[in-house]
Order: C-alpha cells, then sequence, then structure tokens
C-alpha cells in the first residue's frame, strides 16, 4: 500500500510589481485556541525557520508586541529586525489526509517588517517530513507540483557527519 501522501500544484503568488509567479504555496489553517486563520504557506527549503506577518497573529488575538525577545535578524530589504518566537499549529490537508504539527514561527517585532508571503521554512517541518519537487510536466518550464510524505526513517544522527 502506497505511504499517505499530500500534493499541490504551484500557486500564483503576485508580486509587489504587479507580477504574478509561480510559487511551492501550501494551503494551512493556523490556530490558536479556538480562533483560525486559513492562508498559505510559502515551502522555503532557503528558510532555517519558519515566519509568520502580524496581520494573522492579530486575527488569532495574539498581540505580537508582548511576544518575548529572542535576538535579530536581517530582512529582506537589509534593514534588521527584533524578532520573537511563537508556537502555532498547523493543519495540512488535502483529500482524506490531514496532518497537524506545531511549528515555531519567527515574527518580526518592528513595526513595518513582514514576510509576504508567510514562509514555512526546515525547521522542524523538513525534519518530520520528506518533500519531492516534480517539475516539467508541461511545456510550461514554470509550473511543478510538490508531494508531501510523513517522514518514516531516519538515520541515526550520530552516524552523520558533514563534510
Amino acid at each position: 500500500m502506497a505511504k499517505p501522501n499530500i500534493s499541490f500544484g504551484f500557486a500564483k503568488f503576485g508580486t509587489k510589481s504587479g507580477q504574478s509567479i509561480l510559487r511551492p504555496m501550501i494551503p494551512v489553517i493556523i490556530k490558536h485556541n479556538d480562533k483560525e486563520f486559513k492562508t498559505y504557506l510559502l515551502l522555503d527549503s532557503g528558510a532555517d525557520i519558519s515566519i509568520i506577518r502580524k496581520d494573522i497573529l492579530e486575527f488569532l488575538e495574539i498581540d505580537w508586541k508582548t511576544i518575548q525577545k529572542t535576538g535579530k535578524t536581517q530582512c529582506a530589504d537589509g534593514e534588521t529586525s527584533e524578532v520573537g518566537l511563537i508556537n502555532l499549529e498547523i493543519v495540512i490537508s488535502e483529500r482524506n489526509t490531514t496532518w497537524s504539527e506545531d511549528i515555531p514561527f519567527q515574527c518580526f517585532l518592528t513595526e513595518g517588517k513582514d514576510p509576504d508571503p508567510p514562509l514555512l521554512g526546515r525547521h522542524p517541518f523538513f525534519n518530520r517530513y520528506r518533500i519531492d519537487f516534480r517539475m516539467g510536466y508541461t511545456d510550461d518550464p514554470a509550473l511543478g507540483k510538490f508531494i508531501i510524505y510523513k517522514e518514516e526513517a531516519k538515520r541515526d544522527s550520530k552516524r552523520f557527519r558533514a563534510r
């Protein structure tokens, strides 16, 4: 029997310049207490950690100004912002498969700084799931899809050595 998986085609994302580009976007529900927010997260293998926007936190009735500062980070515009971490539940669902995960999200604590779109980064999602990107199904090289599988077996981390 095949392992349960969830697959999505790349989704159109509008840029600030008005262009539309295709990105690996995951439709999710972000939960906190009794509030739910439906959105798309950009699956970003280049991001160490997930990043959430302040407007989503406000919808979930989380006062982002009270989040404990954990450090600073450099934003895409080259400026720095203080950041904090908050754990939120995300739900990913397609067909008859639903997965729920607690994910630590980084939040920029500086006014006017937010990721667009919010990001689902490597830690801890890529440790728990395997993601296969599939490209070249059409004449358009930008079209693609990605398939997510729950990670079932891992190598012993003590035997792994970085090169």
